[in-house]
């Protein structure tokens, strides 16, 4: 049996751990170094209440898409206002789309009634 380590036979566990963590630090390539920052203690306050300000408008976000009866009342606003809107542009439109959706609830029903009766 044959040992390559550099470590001797009766050395301590870990001295050869410790030595290939050492080679291996060797060959990193050096940390960059850190940026100076030059923002003024003013601007960096500025800085913190607009990162505050966003943090604040996400969490909003992710709070209205997980909030279901919400989304629901804003879906259910939206569809009223695109009605209210239809309505006063161009009613007929609006009579037209009534007359179509119960001519289809009508044939529906008629359709179930002839199937049941045979």
């Amino acid at each position: 049996m044959s040992n390559n380590s550099d470590a001797p036979l009766d050395a301590p566990l870990g001295v050869a751990s410790k030595s290939a963590a050492a080679g291996l630090k060797k060959n990193q390539p050096p940390l960059p170094e850190k940026p100076i920052d030059t923002r003024t203690r003013d601007q960096i306050k500025l800085d913190v209440v607009k990162n505050r300000q966003d943090l604040s408008d996400t969490l909003d976000a992710i709070e209205f898409k997980l909030n279901i009866p919400k989304q629901a009342r804003f879906a259910l606003h939206r569809v009223s206002a695109k009605f209210e809107e239809l309505r006063q542009e161009n009613p007929a439109v609006l009579v037209a789309g009534a007359a179509a959706a119960a001519a289809v609830v009508g044939g529906a029903v008629w359709l179930t009634i002839r199937a049941v009766r045979r």
